[in-house]
């Protein structure tokens, strides 16, 4: 997926946050539905960037620099908030349960944790824009200039862009076993260190 896509993708996922964070700006239902239907983009960002998760966490391993620990641990605790914010959500949800035929008591614990959690998440969203301010910055610059490619929000040329990553990665005996170019591939590889 290209920088510009997930860009708006993120942006797009922020805005509902933001909306959802206080139920009086959108009233009780629209905060209620609108976090439910957060979850869909919110998976496909985290699915999305599992490959620099990868990273950070090989560098994590490594103890190589601070930053990638700091990035790990605000992410790691994003998700925690998260899931806790949209968890105790549904356990105080007033519209969502009863429209699926289910009947909840919300208790002081569950509201208190939810009111934390969101005031936690949407902290945690600050700091997570503030440790990708250079991404956001180069790829909201490439905003207003063209596309280099037609293909370039295609699956497809993401994933084979990946697996040529992956290809380039693998050790060199293993490199024999990768599937041969074909002659009729509308997304042509480039030759690669090892001549392929």
């Amino acid at each position: 997926m290209s920088a510009r896509a997930r860009l708006w993708l993120d942006l797009a996922l922020f805005g509902a946050l933001f909306l959802a964070y206080n139920p009086a700006w959108t009233r009780i239902a629209a905060h209620e539905w609108l976090c439910v239907i957060a979850v869909v983009p919110l998976l496909f960002h985290v699915i999305i960037n599992w490959d620099q998760t990868l990273a950070i966490l090989r560098r994590f391993a490594e103890l190589v620099k601070t930053t990638p620990k700091v990035n790990l641990v605000v992410d790691g605790a994003l998700f925690v908030a998260a899931v806790t914010v949209m968890l105790s959500g549904l356990l105080v949800s007033q519209y969502v349960l009863p429209a699926l035929g289910l009947r909840v008591t919300p208790t002081a614990l569950w509201v208190t944790t939810h009111r934390w959690s969101a005031d936690a998440t949407m902290l945690l969203l600050l700091v997570h824009f503030a440790l990708h301010w250079r991404w956001i910055v180069r790829a909201a610059g490439r905003l207003g200039r063209p596309r280099v490619s037609a293909c370039e929000d295609d699956p497809i040329v993401a994933i084979r862009q990946a697996t040529r990553r992956l290809e380039s990665e693998a050790p060199a005996g293993l490199r024999y076993a990768l599937a041969p170019v074909r002659a009729d591939d509308p997304y042509p590889r480039r030759p690669t260190q090892g001549g392929r």
